[in-house]
């Protein structure tokens, strides 16, 4: 038969038996499962105490929580801005600790008190909303209905994000969803229809709750700035955009402006009336925020709501911002499907202001291969749209756009389908000719796109939690292929700073010996290396891991099979049923030996052979792969 090479299957090897018996047994493992996965993936907790001595959290709740789960620990607001009722309202004085975040692995669990296997990176204020999520973790995920994130609850200050870890393929068959569930855009109110122009509503920030006379100002849309109420009340309202939300329309009928993440939102429209209330007071856009080269990650800004004293539309509030998700995965398979946080469109208006729309939120992507189309975007969302309704000499504003988002990769930029593009500014329409110039919406800019980035995870071992149980380093896979006469092996792990090295070691002469001895990097989780020697006929592999505190463990076991015969053979059918033809230059006398998937000989028979087919009755089988071999040749059969 001609020389060929053919990777046969998984097996996990018993050594012992292996020198007893020669045998050998097909790997299975519950754990290597695709699970289907849709809605609600994440659980979340409330976080109301750090402890960075002990590497520790305590929360509201620890059900569903245990050792070695991957979670990750953020803190959502706690940014300091100016409060002063002028143009200034609302800069950012410092973001203190807001936007800061870390993975963090559980080590033990003790009444409320989490532990985790590393030191904090990152300082935490438990006041400005500090949260832990649950990782959804699985070895494959096939998404087969909507996932999405719980939608952001300002008063437990959880929700908003989509994490998933998954060791190797995550399968788009519907989208991953956090469009419009980070912060809230301003709350739809209906002020009292007194207004007016001698003693204007000029300020930056008023009570937004106060409609009587009128609600000067309209709800701000929210942001890293935590309002605390009700002492704070006289900031829910105005034009000013307090840090990264959307400032509200001040009265009478102005437009809200739109939300922003890493660059600027667009601003709402005007009053442009030329009777009845006159003055011009749009609502400003939300203020870019800096991410500190990574290190903090955010919502998007919530949209400013549009000043309202008429019959409500169907929707009138800011929109809402974008949530966060974080993907980790070997491989995604995309099917067209979307990864998206994208900002909510801004509240429509009917002769009254509109409202700005949400800021794309972010995603963070640390993924080694994208297989087929997928679609990622974090855009902005669109302000809302004003009929004026050819009222005579009343045009009030559109709502402006929010900014888009931002998208992070651990790699280079994917060639896949990428959007952070703002919101459009909203449209102003049915407008009597007779008012003044429309003051009009701007568009939210566009979002930011970085690689490579790295995503925040400490390695400095915490040694309050190793005193209670070391962290091992986790083998997720090990593989052997055949490429042409080498042998590629392939491996991955979690933890690796604790990984000391790695020894490859393969059956020679009846007995484990090593040919690779590679030292471990703490900051890189997947391995390769070429082994250009394999042998003719099986090849057997397995790793050896060596951790830092000196102990050990091995890998499942890889059988690769060479096939060195002088020529090949095809099997037709195949798939088959009960018979089969096998083509290919035998000689006269030909042993066919058929094994099922789990390595069992389920038939051996001698062929007679007289020219190069032979026609084969198979006994009865059920419907499976099998494994037929001609001499040292091996073919996969599939009967159905």
């Amino acid at each position: 038969m001609k020389p060929g090479y053919h990777i046969a299957f998984l097996f996990l090897l018993n050594f012992r038996r292996l020198l007893l018996c020669s045998t050998l047994f097909f790997l299975f493992s519950q754990s290597n499962a695709q699970t289907n996965i849709s809605g609600v993936v994440n659980s979340y907790y409330k976080v109301i105490e750090v402890i960075p001595a002990k590497a520790c959290v305590r929360l509201n709740s620890v059900t569903g929580l245990a050792r070695l789960q991957k979670t990750l620990i953020i803190q959502m607001k706690g940014a300091l801005i100016k409060t002063v009722d002028n143009n200034t309202f609302g800069d950012t004085t410092s973001l203190n600790n807001a936007g800061n975040y870390e993975v963090a692995i559980i080590c033990s669990i003790n009444g409320d008190s989490v532990f985790m296997f590393h030191n904090f990176l990152n300082s935490y204020t438990v006041a400005d909303k500090v949260q832990l999520v649950k990782f959804a973790e699985y070895y494959s995920a096939n998404v087969v209905d909507t996932v999405k994130a719980a939608s952001w609850n300002n008063t437990n200050g959880t929700g908003g994000v989509i994490a998933l870890s998954v060791f190797q393929d995550l399968i788009l068959n519907a989208p991953v969803y956090a469009d419009g569930l980070g912060f809230k855009g301003g709350t739809y109110i209906l002020s009292e229809g007194n207004c007016s122009n001698l003693f204007a509503s000029t300020g930056y920030t008023y009570d937004a709750s106060v409609t009587s006379p009128l609600q000067q100002g309209a709800s701000k849309g929210e942001g890293v700035f935590n309002v605390t109420l009700p002492a704070q009340a006289s900031l829910t309202g105005g034009r000013g955009a307090p840090a990264n939300g959307g400032g509200g329309g001040n009265s009478h009928n102005n437009a809200g402006g739109g939300g922003a993440n890493l660059s600027a939102a667009g601003i709402g429209g005007g009053n442009s009336s030329s009777g009845g209330c006159t003055t011009e007071l749009h609502g400003l856009g939300g203020k870019p925020l800096k991410n500190w080269n990574g290190k903090k990650i955010f919502f998007g800004g919530g949209g400013g709501t549009g000043h309202s004293d008429g019959t409500p539309a169907a929707l009138m509030g800011g929109g809402n911002g974008g949530g966060i998700v974080i993907i980790i995965s070997e491989t995604l398979i995309g099917n067209g499907y979307t990864i998206s946080a994208n900002g909510a469109k801004g509240g429509d208006a009917i002769s009254d202001g509109a409202s700005g729309g949400g800021a794309g939120g972010t995603i963070i992507m640390s993924v080694n291969n994208y297989t087929g189309s997928s679609i990622i975007e974090a855009k902005g969302g669109a302000g809302g749209d004003e009929n004026d309704l050819g009222t005579p000499k009343r045009c009030y504003g559109a709502g402006g756009g929010g900014s888009g988002g931002a998208i992070y990769f651990t790699g280079s930029v994917p060639a896949v389908s990428i959007s952070v593009t703002g919101g459009l500014a909203g449209l102003e329409y049915g407008g009597d000719p007779l008012c003044n110039p429309p003051v009009l919406p701007t568009n939210g800019s566009n979002g930011t796109t970085i690689s490579p980035y790295t995503i925040r995870q400490a390695t400095d071992s915490a040694s309050y939690c190793l005193s209670i149980a070391p962290l091992p380093v986790r083998l997720i896979y090990f593989k052997a292929m055949v490429d042409e006469s080498s042998v590629q092996l392939k491996w991955r792990v979690t933890n690796p700073e604790l990984a000391e090295k790695f020894i490859l070691e393969k059956i020679v002469a009846n007995s484990w010996s090593s040919f690779n001895i590679m030292q471990a990097d703490p900051l890189i989780e997947n391995y390769n290396y070429t082994d250009e020697h394999p042998e003719p006929g099986i090849n057997l592999y397995r790793l050896k891991i060596i951790q830092k505190d000196n102990s050990f463990f091995y890998s499942p076991v890889y059988q690769v099979l060479l096939s060195m015969n002088s020529d090949d053979f095809v099997i037709h059918p195949n798939p088959a049923t009960n018979q089969i033809s096998i083509i290919g230059q035998f000689s006269p006398i030909e042993t066919m030996r058929l094994f099922d998937a789990s390595g069992k000989l389920f038939l051996q028979k001698k062929l007679i052979i007289s020219g190069n087919s032979i026609l084969i009755d198979l006994p009865p089988l059920h419907n499976a792969v099998y494994m037929l071999q001609i001499g040292s040749a091996i073919k996969k059969l599939v009967i159905r």
